[in-house]
This record gives structure tokens, C-alpha cells and sequence, in this order.
């Protein structure tokens, strides 16, 4: 049922692993086109065929570096109240899916190192979740300003919708909200998704959300503070 191919990148171990079983069943049950070319794409992860040497490259960029920093805490809390009361993110409490499988996996674990936890919290969803396609799934773009890699945590679909999907113990949502929607642009760029949405979770709540608000209203956020504009579009060029 599960699919494994284990990379090392920077000298961190990555299991990419691949739940074929649901993927064929919502391939069957959808006419969503997407799943087609991410079958094709997840087979190509599991024989190797990726670009070993930009993800070990430590001079190209990775996903996991565009994050809020250097913001006051009562900025960012700003912003996600504004974000949450205009609609543009839903807040999911700790009754949701994503949360109680968390709180499941994190009370057999107690005591285990973080990324062991991680790992297994994200497999367990894997296995469990008929939603559920990838975990660890590596990603990259060589665009006109350079290459940029990472790897998703968890790619889910739901009829027509594809999910990107990010555990964060450290309940820091915000701040790594550009991680995360650049992961879904990534997605919709490489394989011209029509309706993706976000989710960053952890065991007390998860938050849903457009990736379009990295363009959009973080952008307006950090020009109204005079912070330079990040310029994370062109790496979708």
C-alpha cells in the first residue's frame, strides 16, 4: 500500500512515502486531471528520478527559508486576527481531522525526539486518511532567477481540490505561511492545479487558507511596515 524511496539531501534523511492504494481509488472516483500527472509525477520520485544535486546544493534557495522574521509579535498577531476575521483564514480547532490524529500520534510518542514525531505523525495521516496521496514529497523549479527546492509534508486531495499540507508543533502559523503557500504555488505552477488550498496544522488547531494571500496580503502587510518586499513570485518564473 505504501511506497517508499528514502533521499538524502544536505545530509538529512527524507522517506518520501506514496499511498497508491488511495491514490488509484480518488483517481477512479474524480475527473480531477491533476491526480493523473501527480501519479505520473510520485512515480518518477519513487524510481529516483529527481535532481539529487540541486537539493544538495547548499547555495540554492529552499522553500523552508521564506518565513515572516524579524516582525514584532504584536504585528503578526495583527495580521492573523485581520486574516481570520476577513474569512481569507479558517480556523480549525483541535476537533478537526488533522488535529486529533495529531494528538493520537503525539500521546504514543511522548518523549520521542521532534522530527521521529514528525515523521510519524505524517504517516500515520498517510495510512489513515483516505485523502491522503504523499508525505515528504520533494519539490523544485528551476526558474530564470535560479532553482529553489523543498520537500511537501503531506499532499492530499478531495474531489477536485488538491491540498498542501504542513505540520508545525511550534504553533507558529504565520510566520511560516510563505513556506507553505509557496509549496501550493509550486504545485499549481508544475502541474497547472485548478483549486488548491492550504493547511498548516498541529494537535490544538489548523489553519486553512488560499496560497494567493502570500502575494497579496502578506505583500501588503510588509510594505505598510516599511519591510522590504520579498520577492518570492520570481522564483516561480
Amino acid at each position: 500500500m505504501i511506497k517508499r524511496k528514502r533521499y538524502l539531501h544536505r545530509g538529512i534523511e527524507y522517506i518520501f512515502r506514496w499511498n497508491d492504494r488511495n491514490h488509484e481509488k480518488l483517481k477512479i472516483s474524480s475527473d480531477n486531471s491533476t491526480l493523473i500527472k501527480l501519479w505520473n509525477f510520485f512515480e518518477r520520485v519513487k524510481k529516483g528520478d529527481i535532481p539529487n544535486n540541486l537539493f544538495n546544493d547548499y547555495s540554492v534557495p529552499r522553500v523552508s527559508q521564506f518565513k515572516l522574521t524579524n516582525i514584532h509579535p504584536k504585528f503578526i498577531n495583527s495580521l492573523r486576527t485581520k486574516l481570520i476575521r476577513q474569512g481569507k483564514i479558517k480556523v480549525l480547532k483541535d476537533d478537526s481531522k488533522y488535529s486529533k490524529m495529531a494528538q493520537v500520534a503525539e500521546n504514543n510518542l511522548k518523549g520521542v525526539n521532534i522530527k521521529t514525531n514528525h515523521e510519524n505523525i505524517l504517516n500515520n495521516i498517510l495510512i489513515n486518511d483516505p485523502e491522503s496521496l504523499a508525505i515528504e514529497v520533494p519539490i523544485w523549479n528551476r526558474g530564470q532567477y535560479g532553482p529553489l527546492t523543498g520537500h511537501i509534508d503531506l499532499i492530499q486531495a478531495n474531489g477536485d481540490t488538491i491540498k498542501v499540507i504542513d505540520y508545525k508543533p511550534e504553533k507558529r502559523f504565520l510566520r511560516s505561511l510563505p513556506q507553505v503557500a509557496m509549496y501550493g504555488f509550486l504545485l499549481k505552477k508544475l502541474f497547472r492545479v485548478a483549486k488548491l488550498r492550504c493547511i498548516s496544522f498541529n494537535s490544538k488547531e489548523a489553519w486553512e487558507y488560499d496560497p494567493e494571500i502570500l502575494m497579496t496580503d502578506l505583500k501588503e502587510f510588509l510594505n505598510s511596515h516599511g519591510i522590504k518586499e520579498i520577492e518570492w513570485e520570481k522564483f516561480l518564473l
